[in-house]
């Protein structure tokens, strides 16, 4: 079963998929914010294939939620069409990962043709953090500033780099703490992208790879929760929440919209648990 949702509000309960020596738990939803009339994220659970996607959708028209839906679909299509190889030896050879990649570029060629033969959906294009797993390992893939952390033995880490001006800004400057910590709260240009699915005919396509361990969550945003509530704010919700995950999902919803929900909102959690 594929569950993808864009409503104004959306939210899949907690479901459990075997996946080998594991079990793959997974719960997501998606809120419009306070002040935008148009939710244009998109996120996708299909548990079937291991793959789950959130995207964030920009363009004018509800065009953002076009790309944002294209993308994932069509990721979906990819993984339920092409079929992996039988065994994937290892972190050094990386059939999965140019599985992800080549997915994306796709959507990314699909949506930059729909944005090129429409002007209602010109300019369009998306984000997109996919994560999928096979055997002991976690890889995934992205482009834009939706971003994927690990949370592990109490720590939260972030996986992914925003595809971002402020995040080349940041690279570009030798900064203490404190001064990188001014410059973000202060940097006019936070949501200008440096990447993004749909917007060229062509796309760079990051990716990674970690071994798992029994206990591992996986959590993917959307910009309207980490440019709101920090790495910190966001790792004690999800350790008051610990276990229930569905109900951390919600309080992330929450939080972010009781600081002002200036942009949609999405979470999405995948936990790997022992059979």
């Amino acid at each position: 079963m594929i569950t993808s949702e864009t409503r104004s509000q959306a939210f899949t309960e907690l479901e459990a998929t075997p996946r080998g020596k594991w079990e793959l738990r997974h719960t997501a939803i998606t809120d419009v914010g306070r002040r935008r009339e148009v939710n244009e994220d998109f996120y996708l659970i299909h548990p079937e294939r291991a793959l789950y996607v959130v995207a964030d959708g920009m363009g004018g028209h509800a065009a953002g939620e076009v790309a944002a839906r294209m993308t994932c679909e069509t990721l979906a299509a990819y993984f339920d069409e092409t079929e992996l190889p039988d065994s994937i030896p290892g972190p050094d050879d990386k059939p999965l990962e140019n599985h992800l990649v080549q997915a994306i570029k796709i959507a990314n060629a699909t949506v930059f043709e729909q944005a090129s033969q429409r002007s209602d959906r010109r300019g369009m294009g998306t984000t997109v953090v996919a994560l999928t797993f096979h055997d002991d390992r976690a890889f995934w893939a992205h482009v834009g500033d939706s971003r994927l952390y690990r949370l592990r033995k109490g720590d939260l880490q972030p996986l992914t780099k925003d595809h971002s001006l402020l995040e080349k800004t940041l690279e570009r400057q030798d900064l203490s703490t404190a001064e990188a910590e001014e410059l973000i709260e202060n940097f006019p240009y936070k949501n200008v992208l440096t990447r993004a699915v749909g917007s060229r005919y062509v796309v760079d396509v990051d990716v990674g790879s970690i071994p798992v361990e029994e206990g591992d969550l996986f959590v993917m945003t959307t910009d309207g929760v980490h440019d709101v509530i920090g790495s910190n704010r966001l790792f004690d919700l999800l350790y008051l929440h610990r276990g229930d995950w569905p109900e951390a999902c919600r309080s992330i919803v929450a939080e972010a919209n009781r600081v002002g929900g200036p942009d949609n909102i999405t979470v999405a959690c995948v936990e790997v648990a022992r059979r």
